[in-house]
C-alpha cells in the first residue's frame, strides 16, 4: 500500500484527508443548472433534453441515466421533468 493513502488507518501520519466533492449547492445554482439545460426555455426538461445533459457532463450510459433520472424525479408523470422536481432529485440523489 502507498503510503501517500487515503486509507482510514493512515489518517493523522501526514495523509490528507480524502476530499468531500458533494458541496452543496444553492437554490440560485441549481436554477442556472437547470436553464442551461432546458434549451428550448419551456421550464421544463424533456427526455431529450436530460440524455443531452448527460452526455454533455461525459456520462456513460446517458440512455438509462436519462430513464432513472424520468423515473424517479418526474412526479406528476407528465413525462418532463420540472425546475422544481429537478432541484428536489438533484438535493435528494447528490447532495445528501
Amino acid at each position: 500500500m502507498s503510503p501517500w493513502t487515503n486509507h482510514p488507518k493512515n489518517l493523522g501520519k501526514g495523509c490528507a484527508k480524502p476530499a468531500n466533492f458533494a458541496t452543496p449547492l444553492s437554490e440560485e445554482q441549481l436554477n442556472k443548472i437547470f436553464n442551461r439545460y432546458d434549451t428550448n426555455g419551456d421550464g421544463h426538461l424533456s427526455r431529450e433534453e436530460v440524455k443531452s445533459a448527460y452526455n454533455h457532463l461525459g456520462k456513460s450510459f446517458a440512455g438509462l441515466r436519462t430513464w432513472w433520472t424520468l423515473l424517479v424525479g418526474d412526479e406528476n408523470g407528465d413525462g418532463y421533468i420540472s425546475q422544481k422536481e429537478f432541484i428536489k432529485l438533484v438535493k435528494k440523489n447528490y447532495l445528501t
